[in-house]
């Protein structure tokens, strides 16, 4: 896939990124090595994933212990995606998938406690000389484990409404892991790919964009008043928002997934399908898709932002930041190597 060019992106607004950068990263990645979750791949491939820039880049205004619930809650979602879906023998089993994260929501509803507890008591997972190697346990103990100790931080940080909006977007994360495992489940017998109106509508939970958003003013010290989260324009914005971010990471990651997955399943690759394309042309009309959401959103965002509270303005302003520092993140991570630099013709 070395001669595919890379369509350009940009966002017409200037990205931010945290002082805590570099401590956050180094913290996410010790946490991710003690929690036990690197027993499926290499560590050091986690390390050079910048995890914490990620957080960095995403929610700029976060305090450092919003930050690091960030970066630990997306550390464990890398490590999820890698040990269980895309690249995983796992990825296209439905079934397995199923009672895999149905565990892991009742982790979540639970607040996490009683998983915490165990851990907290050497019952659940033995980490080797603190390598992040599992010994004679499931494979899925470490990532239990670690999701109730995620739970058990965030709970008190959190209030109620807060709360219920990270646990829903989080089984909406976990449905969309099952559609996922069935659509490879599927091409792997010789199926279709999703129809594209289908797979726009569940990437938005698929790619878990949606569920560190929730989290967004958790991070920043404030409360976005449901009145306000729910609101029907701002859910509007909000869905650009994630469609833009999703997007762009499968446009970057593109190459990757040719390269080493089981069954290649974003937006290029279902465009590709349905339209008949090659990959380039895939990336090209993944790109026009990209930026013509990008305008819709700013056309809209202006609306709400003129009638928008102080907290709302807040929100909105995360929203920015996620679009522009998720793409900034793509460029200097380690976890999409196959491309220096974005080239090529801008479709905005």
């Amino acid at each position: 896939m070395s001669e595919l060019a890379l369509p350009r992106l940009e966002y017409p607004f200037e990205p931010l990124v945290s002082p805590l950068a570099d401590e956050v990263d180094a913290e996410c990645f010790r946490w991710g090595l003690e929690q036990g979750i690197f027993h499926l791949g290499d560590p050091e491939e986690y390390r050079g994933t910048r995890v914490g820039w990620l957080a960095a880049r995403t929610a700029p205004c976060a305090t450092r212990e919003g930050m690091r619930l960030l970066a630990d809650w997306q550390m464990w979602l890398f490590a999820f995606d890698d040990g269980f879906c895309d690249e995983s023998e796992f990825g296209a089993r439905p079934a397995t998938m199923i009672r895999r994260v149905v565990d892991f929501a009742g982790v979540l509803e639970s607040g996490g406690g009683e998983y915490h507890a165990a851990h907290s008591a050497g019952e659940l997972l033995d980490v080797e000389n603190g390598l992040g190697r599992c010994l004679g346990r499931a494979v899925e103990s470490p990532f239990r484990a670690a999701l109730a100790d995620l739970a058990v931080r965030l709970r008190p940080c959190a209030q109620g409404y807060q709360w219920a909006r990270f646990v829903s977007a989080v089984q909406g994360y976990f449905m969309a892991q099952c559609w996922e495992a069935a659509n490879r489940s599927a091409a792997g017998a010789g199926g279709a790919p999703p129809p594209p109106a289908e797979y726009v509508r569940l990437r938005r939970h698929s790619g878990a964009v949606r569920t560190c958003i929730a989290l967004t003013d958790v991070a920043d010290g404030f409360e976005l008043p449901a009145e306000e989260y729910d609101d029907p324009e701002v859910v509007a914005v909000t869905d650009m928002a994630v469609d833009v971010a999703c997007w762009a990471n499968d446009i970057m990651s593109y190459p990757k997934e040719v390269a080493r997955s089981h069954v290649v399943h974003s937006l290029p690759a279902v465009l590709g399908y349905w339209r008949g394309l090659d990959p380039q042309q895939a990336l090209q009309d993944a790109a026009r898709m990209h930026d013509e959401q990008v305008r819709r959103y700013l056309a809209a965002e202006r609306t709400v932002r003129a009638r928008a509270s102080e907290p709302l303005s807040r929100y909105l302003d995360d929203l920015r930041f996620w679009m522009s520092g998720n793409l900034s993140w793509s460029l200097e991570t380690g976890r999409y190597p196959c491309f220096d630099a974005l080239e090529g013709e801008r479709y905005a």
